[in-house]
Parts: structure tokens; C-alpha cells; sequence
């Protein structure tokens, strides 16, 4: 890496020369071939301060092409970085320099935009710092110690093998993570689980599970124990710039030393907020200062919110403190009720400095003020940010601190100052931040009340079935663009209707996050919307052209939830650039090989979000061996739970006749998961076919298949891994036999 500084002391410009290869990497037992920049996961950390020019020159070493998005950064439209749409990508063998204008101090973060290279590991922190003469909270230049952490998560499979398998079985991770939602552990929880598992399958609403991939590692900075090293043994304090850089992953942040005292969330200063526990949503970025103690090394845990793992990162030097272990989360009782109450949170005086070491002994039996109580066993509190719209939508002239300003606005905005000190008098305490109804901006941060405003309603939607995920039940395939006018107030009222978290990010905007602070609503780029779920945010439509607006979990992200804002009177995006832009894969295959004693079967399938094409062929082994049957069929998915279909069967069974017959009808799911087909043949004769699959525990599972033909299937499988599993079957035509299937 080149660093350069060029120009005056008040205004660089700032230099960098990186270089993105490949680089073998050994992480939880296993070398890979990953890929870096400059050598480094996380890549090297960018700084540069407020009123500098950053220019960054990225040398595309790989096979492919590269991309680098500035994550949170406000900049011109062509320095964004989303290849295509309003950057070039960057091809093998060549290099982009990025040049723009330094208008915002904060907590940032760079990685690629380009197929899941996130993943493998390009993607590095950048700290935006204020000038000397004010720091980014309102008052003078900190001397504390300052430390970047970025948390990522690890896996040793090819992230385009773990979309493949996504696509193949929606909880295919579930079984290497022990998170199976098996019958016997729904029946061992008594009344509860069974009332919560009866209620779901009636809405068709899958058992929950908080994280599709099952992770091979957790890091910080790169490392699954990281150090951090105090360099004035005096200090009490400490400056942490926390950044989720993962590629789907939410953590739970907890520090061994005490609480955290919150002061920015997404790079904007916020009043200050006390918290033992703090979760972190894909793409976040949150400061806290923690307090020090000479002669101990407090941990900083970030668990994955599933509790499949947790990255450490050590603070100081000496005797080892480690954070408390985080129980993993009770999946079966967590559904439609688990977002129903707020943070446990209490208000101490300012006169008790905030951040110092406290006798966590006493946290539990705090006055909490408000009579939401958090459930410790499974590690959460009750709440997950449904927002409530603010008691007075009238919105005052706009006036944006100049951390968040766009770089049309700057010149016209001073930083904020000393005199918001005295709005906040006390510091509210809260054990588990997972929402955002405490976050309170230091600068009022109304729209303008002089432009009309423009109401969308987004639902946030997905078929986890087919891994499909999707905004209004429209992928970017279908449906690319939401059309803004500049001048405009945009008022997005995001609603989730599936059991997924979704961190929703806006590029080259921020947003006020409509959290009942009125007009000190916190502003950020990205936002957590909960499984069942209501989030309001509302933006300025202040730039011009295209900025892309998604799901930061990428896997979403590359399955259909994503958008692009557009301009509508500068909006370049075209048929071309549409096609360009989506994600290189389309269509998925879903196979199976059952070879048993008596019968030897193949599914074979082929989906995109909509299109499904199956060929299902079983040929008998034992008696009568030249049996078989043969189907091929095609159909459309209407909806999550409806699908018309048309189909050609053709068979030879006992009597030795062969018999063809085309259907047509409609496939549905019905309550409790019951798979049904409703058919119509070529010479008018109706018939229904059911059909469902059982998870009796981790590793056996009962099919079972019948028809008005008085056809059926029965089958039981052991499961030695989610591919491979041992199979006894009985079928109406083909007899009964023991075997082994195979999923690929």
C-alpha cells in the first residue's frame, strides 16, 4: 500500500495505490483460496479527514473483474462503485482511480459490489475524522485512543457453492449448525412449542431460523482472537469504531470491562447511550467508548446473533477478562410475538461518567423504565425495532449536520456544537440495544417542509422454499427501479412479511429512521427491519441518476431484493444496464439420486425465480424390470403458494401397457405445509395428489406421497449429512426397498 499527502495542512489530498489478488488464507482449519487487498483481510484501513480529496487507486490482479463501493460515503455518482450501474467495473489486468471530495467525518467501511467477493474477503474500514478543532460529537478533538474493529463472517465453502446450496434446500445450514427444527424438540418443549409450531404451519409460515449460512469462523480484523494493545497505560478510556463488515451476518457486541457508551451510529454523532449488549445488523457501524483498567485485557465478544459462533478481540494487556457466553436463542418459541415489546433500559444522571466499569451483578435487578422484561435465557430482548410513526409529521426547514450534508449542500453547514450538550442531561442505559427508538441525532434532522412528499409502501418479501427474496413479491429481475423526483421528500414505509432479518441500505443517502424522537430522529444508511416487522424511513431526493437500494445480506441481495432509485429526469439506467446489473446467475438446479433395492429414481429441476422446469423418472429394479415412469412438467410461480402447471406423464407398469397422459392444473401449498396438485388430463379425468415431508428429528425424516388415483409413496430417510442419507421406501408400483439418496 501507497499512502500520499498532498496539499495544505487544512486541505489534502489524500493518496492511496492498493492492489486486489488472490491469497491463500488458512482460517478455522482449511486454506483457501481467498482474495485480498494488499494482502490483508480486512484490507488496509483508509483515513482521511474532513475537507481532504481522497484519491484511491485499485490494480485489479484477479481473473475477473472487481468492483469497490464506499459504503455509507457521500459522493458523486460516478465514484460509487456499483459496476455498470454508475461505475465502470474494474477488468482483469487494469485499474481505477476514485477521486472525491472528503465532506463527512465518521465510521465507514469499502468492499467489492462485485458477485460475492465480500465474501472472500475484499473489504477494509475507512475513518473519516472531523477537523482538529472539533471532534465528530459536538465538542473539541478527543485524545483518546482510537481503534478500528471490523467483525466479518468465514466461510471455506465458495460462496457461490453456498448460494447453490441455499437454492437446493432453504435449511440446508440448519443441519451443520445443530439448528434443526426437528418434531421431538418441538414436542419435548411442551404446550408452547407445539401452540407456536401449529400456529405457523396454519399460516404457512416456516420455522424460524436467524442465519442461512452455517459459518466456519467469526473474525475481528481478520483474526477469530484479535489483540488490541493500550498504548498509554494511564488511559480510561478507550475509542472503538465497531464495523459488521460480514456478508449476512448480525452480532451480538458485548465488552467484559463494562458498558459501552454509544456516540455514533452509521458515522452520525447520537446522544449518548450506556449499553452491556449491543447488536449490530449487517453493514453497521457504531463508536462506543469503553473504559480501561491497567493489568487486564477486557474481551470484546461479537456473537453471531444465531449463536453459531463469536469472534474475541483482547483490549489492553495482563490478566485475560472474558465477556459473558450468550445462550443460544430458543428458535422454536421465537415468531410472530417476538418483536412485541422495547428495550430494558434505565436513565442514569450524566454525573456517573458513562462507559466506567459497573457490578454487572447489579444489571438484572435494575428499575427498568419501561414494563417490556428481557427473556436471558435465549439472549434477546423482547424487541426488534417496530417503529411507530412520529406524533408530529410536520417537517421544519431541513437542517443536516454537516457529517451527513450531501456534497451539494456542505459549504452551508457547520459541524455541530457544544450547544446541543444541554438536550442531553442524562444517559439512558439499556442491557440489549436492538432496536433503534433510543438513538437521538444531536442536530434537529426534519426534511424540508416546503417540498411535497412521495409515500412508498415496500413490502419486504421472499419464498424460502426457493430462496427467493424480493421487494412488493417483485425480484430486480422483474421489477429494477423505483422512480424518484428530485426535490421530492420520499417517505419509504418498509414492512417484512417473512421470518428473516433484512439490513436495508441506501446508497449515496442517508435517511432519518422514524423512531418517535421526532425531530432528532437518528440519520443512517443502513437499517435492520425485523421478521414480521414495520420500519419508516425518509430521505431528501437530493442527488441525481441511479443509486442502488438493497438488502445488505448479500445471499438476499443476489437472489432478487434489490432496487435501484432512479432520477427520473437524470436516470440513466437503460435495458442494457438493467441486464447488466443483475446478478450473473439466473437459473438454479435441484437434483436428487434415490438408488434402493427395488427402484432406481431421479429428480432433476431447473428454477430461476419464477420458471420451473422437473423431470421426475423412477425405473423398477426388482420384479417386473422393465416398469417405469416418466414425468416432465412446467410451472410458474404465481405467488409463494401457487403455481399453475402443465405436465406429461408417461408410464409401463405390470400389465406391461404403456399409458401417456398430459395434465394441466395447479399446484398449491396448503396449511400445515401440505403440498397439493390439482390436475385436469387430456381426456378430462380429474385428480388431487398431497403430498408432505416430516422432520421427525436432526437426521430421520418421513415423505409421504397419495393420489385420487390411489397411488402413494412412503418413505423414511436418516440423514448422514444434508446430501447423503439412508432410505426405506414403499411404493404402490414399485414395492418396498431399502437404499440411499443423494441430493445434488
Amino acid at each position: 500500500m501507497t499512502a500520499l499527502l498532498l496539499g495544505s495542512a487544512q486541505a489534502k489530498v489524500v493518496e492511496y495505490d492498493l492492489t486486489i489478488d488472490t491469497l491463500g488464507t488458512t482460517i478455522a482449519g482449511a486454506t483457501v483460496d481467498s482474495l485480498a487487498i494488499d494482502g490483508q483481510i480486512p484490507a488496509p484501513t483508509l483515513r482521511a479527514t474532513l475537507g481532504d480529496t481522497l484519491r484511491v487507486t485499485f490494480r485489479n490482479r484477479l481473473k475477473v473483474p472487481a468492483s469497490i463501493h464506499w459504503h455509507g460515503l457521500l459522493l458523486p455518482g460516478d465514484q460509487d462503485g456499483v459496476p455498470y450501474l454508475n461505475t465502470a467495473p474494474i477488468l482483469p489486468e487494469q485499474s481505477f482511480t476514485y477521486n472525491f471530495p472528503i465532506i463527512q467525518a465518521g465510521t465507514f467501511w469499502y468492499h467489492s459490489h462485485t458477485d460475492m467477493q465480500i465474501q472472500r474477503g475484499v473489504y477494509g474500514s475507512i475513518v473519516l475524522a472531523e477537523s482538529t478543532a472539533h471532534d465528530a460529537h459536538g465538542g473539541h478533538a478527543s485524545a483518546l485512543q482510537e481503534e478500528v474493529i471490523l467483525f466479518s463472517d468465514w466461510t471455506n465453502e465458495s460462496p457461490t457453492r453456498v448460494l447453490e446450496n441455499l437454492k437446493k434446500d432453504d435449511d440446508y445450514y440448519a443441519f451443520k449448525k445443530n439448528n434443526v427444527q426437528s418434531w421431538d424438540k418441538v414436542i419435548a418443549g411442551g404446550q408452547p412449542t407445539l401452540q407456536a409450531r401449529f400456529n405457523q404451519s396454519l399460516t404457512r409460515m416456516g420455522p424460524m431460523d436467524l442465519a442461512d449460512v452455517a459459518y466456519d469462523a467469526f473474525l475481528a480484523n481478520g483474526e477469530e482472537i484479535a489483540q488490541i494493545d493500550v498504548k498509554t497505560q494511564s488511559a480510561s478510556e478507550m475509542k472503538l469504531r465497531l464495523i459488521n463488515g460480514s456478508t449476512s451476518s448480525y452480532f451480538d457486541v458485548e465488552y467484559a470491562g463494562g458498558l459501552m457508551r454509544i456516540v455514533a451510529a452509521d458515522g452520525q454523532p447520537v446522544a449518548p447511550i450506556n449499553v452491556k449488549r449491543l447488536r449490530m445488523a449487517t453493514a453497521e457501524t457504531y463508536d462506543v467508548i469503553v473504559p480501561l483498567i491497567k493489568g487486564k485485557a477486557f474481551e470484546m465478544r461479537a456473537t453471531s446473533f444465531d449463536g453459531s459462533g463469536y469472534s474475541s478481540t483482547f483490549i489492553g494487556e495482563g490478566e485475560r477478562v472474558a465477556a459473558p457466553t450468550i445462550p443460544r436463542p430458543n428458535l422454536l418459541l421465537q415468531g410472530h410475538a417476538m418483536h412485541s415489546a422495547g428495550d430494558a433500559s434505565t436513565e442514569h444522571s450524566m454525573d456517573h461518567p458513562a462507559g466506567h466499569s459497573m457490578d454487572h451483578s447489579a444489571d438484572h435487578s435494575m428499575d427498568h423504565s419501561t414494563d417490556h422484561s428481557m427473556d436471558h435465557s435465549t439472549g434477546h430482548s423482547t424487541n426488534h425495532a417496530v417503529n411507530v410513526p412520529e406524533a408530529n409529521s410536520d417537517h421544519s426547514a431541513h437542517k443536516m449536520p454537516a457529517t451527513s450534508v450531501a456534497h451539494s449542500q456542505h459549504d452551508s453547514h457547520a459541524p455541530p456544537v457544544a450547544q446541543h450538550e444541554s438536550a442531553v442531561t442524562k444517559v439512558k442505559t439499556i442491557d440489549h440495544l436492538t432496536s433503534y427508538e433510543s438513538l437521538l441525532s444531536l442536530v434537529d434532522t426534519t426534511l424540508p417542509a416546503d417540498r411535497p412528499t412521495r409515500v412508498v409502501a415496500l413490502e419486504l418479501t421472499g419464498n424460502m422454499q426457493r430462496y427467493v427474496w424480493s421487494f412488493n413479491g417483485l425480484t430486480q429481475r422483474e421489477d429494477p427501479r423505483l422512480s424518484v423526483e428530485a426535490g421530492d421528500n420520499v417517505r419509504l414505509e418498509l414492512s417484512n412479511s417473512t421470518m428473516m432479518h433484512h439490513p436495508i441500505h441506501l446508497h449515496g443517502h442517508f435517511f432519518r429512521v422514524i423512531n418517535g424522537q421526532g425531530e432528532r430522529s437518528p440519520l443512517k444508511h443502513t437499517v435492520d427491519v425485523p421478521p414480521m416487522g414495520r420500519v419508516v424511513i425518509e430521505f431528501a431526493a437530493s442527488e441525481d441518476q441511479d443509486w442502488l437500494f438493497h438488502c445488505h445480506n448479500q445471499y438476499h441481495m443476489k437472489s432478487g431484493m434489490n432496487r435501484v432509485i432512479s432520477y427520473v429526469d437524470s436516470s440513466q439506467l437503460d435495458a442494457a444496464m438493467e441486464q447488466a446489473i443483475l446478478p450473473m446467475r439466473r437459473w438454479y438446479s435441484r437434483n436428487s439420486l434415490r438408488a434402493q433395492r427395488n427402484v432406481l429414481g431421479i429428480d432433476y429441476s431447473i428454477m430461476d425465480e419464477r420458471h420451473s422446469f422437473l423431470v421426475e423418472a423412477d425405473h423398477a429394479l426388482e420384479t417386473a424390470r422393465d416398469n417405469f415412469e416418466l414425468r416432465t412438467s412446467y410451472s410458474y410461480q404465481l405467488s409463494r403458494f401457487t403455481a399453475p402447471f402443465v405436465s406429461m406423464e408417461r408410464r409401463r407398469h405390470e400389465d406391461g401397457e404403456q399409458d401417456t397422459r398430459v395434465f394441466a392444473g395447479l399446484r398449491m401449498t396448503l396449511p400445515l405445509f401440505i403440498d397439493s396438485e390439482i390436475g385436469i388430463d387430456d381426456a378430462g379425468d380429474a385428480r388431487i395428489e398431497l403430498g408432505s415431508g416430516l422432520q421427525l428429528t436432526r437426521r430421520f425424516v418421513l415423505d409421504w406421497r397419495w393420489n385420487t388415483d390411489e397411488e402413494y409413496r412412503l418413505g423414511v430417510g436418516f440423514n448422514l449429512s444434508k446430501r447423503t442419507a439412508i432410505v426405506f421406501g414403499k411404493d404402490s408400483d414399485f414395492g418396498t426397498g431399502f437404499g440411499v439418496s443423494y441430493l445434488f
